[in-house]
């Protein structure tokens, strides 16, 4: 079991030759205070450096829509008699015919929505399309891995993340559709273009900040607790340590040392892949190379 937050203060005291502490978290030494927020700023940092196994996570997202009818008029961008607009939010997109296309709803009443763009067409009782087109990230959402976008349902990747300028070239311009979703990282959401269908599973995986556990198992992003263990291996995290105090301190410190144990952590954190440089033959299987979007011609 690696070390708690106590023990691998009480290690680095020791090494460094200071008065090893009783407490940590909690403790009102101007010095532990300093190596405490230093644990919590060299392993934030970690996090980031690498792909943990530890932190690799996988988020899965379900589609929502709600199909329902409602009143429109033209030049208006509100949709009233809806019979029910309960789970509605600013995170759903509204199409019905004299919808702009990608309109989104700002405001959400018992019966009534607004958009951000006026209809183009008045109707009653029309059928109004619903659909959520942004999902909030995991809550320990760092940073995602790419290339492991999917929409499983239809066994296609998601094509993405998307630029800025792309993203609006699509909403604004004259092709806006296709089979294929795509999808971009803005708002702290995963936002979805077009409108997906209902029910599609989505899936990615990210890093996760939460590379401190708890006695209970719960997880967090920093140490708050003496008993909080580090997801790290405990050396690295002694070592990194050191460097860093040593340097806050204004003494000589040994990066090297820790860069060669950064090195070595990093390497059997998990395996890889063996590479070959021997010309690589093209896949017999079938995959996105080589079968088109869609069905195919006559089935």
């Amino acid at each position: 079991m690696s070390m708690n937050l106590l023990e691998l203060t009480t290690q680095m005291c020791l090494e460094v030759g200071i008065a090893a502490p009783t407490q940590v978290a909690s403790s009102q030494d101007p010095q532990i205070q300093q190596v405490f927020a230093l644990l919590n700023r060299f392993g934030r940092d970690l996090s980031r450096h690498f792909v943990w196994q530890e932190l690799d996570k996988e988020h899965l997202v379900t589609t929502q829509t709600l199909v329902t009818t409602g009143d429109v008029t033209e030049g208006s961008a509100v949709i009233s008699n809806i019979p029910d607009t309960t789970g509605l939010t600013t995170d759903w997109g509204a199409d019905f015919l004299g919808a702009v296309p990608f309109s989104m709803i700002v405001s959400v009443g018992p019966n009534t929505v607004t958009l951000n763009q006026a209809a183009t067409a008045t109707g009653v009782g029309i059928p109004i399309n619903f659909g959520q087109v942004n999902y909030p990230l995991p809550s320990d959402w760092l940073r995602q891995i790419e290339g492991t976008e999917w929409d499983r349902t239809n066994r296609w990747p998601l094509n993405g993340p998307k630029s800025a300028q792309e993203w609006q070239n699509f909403k604004s311009g004259i092709v806006y559709a296709g089979p294929r979703l795509r999808f971009r990282i803005a708002g702290n959401t995963i936002q979805l273009n077009p409108p997906p269908s209902a029910n599609a599973l989505l899936s990615m995986e990210y890093v996760s900040s939460h590379w401190v556990t708890a006695l209970d198992g719960t997880t967090k992003d920093r140490f708050t607790l003496d008993t909080d263990t580090p997801v790290f291996d405990e050396s690295l995290m002694v070592e990194g340590l050191k460097m860093r105090w040593n340097k806050a301190k204004g003494f000589a410190y040994d990066e090297k040392s820790y860069m060669d144990l950064l090195s070595m952590c990093q390497a059997q954190n998990k395996s890889a892949p063996t590479l070959s440089l021997a010309q690589g033959n093209a896949s017999v299987l079938l995959s996105t190379a080589n079968v088109q979007d869609g069905n195919f011609p006559g089935a």
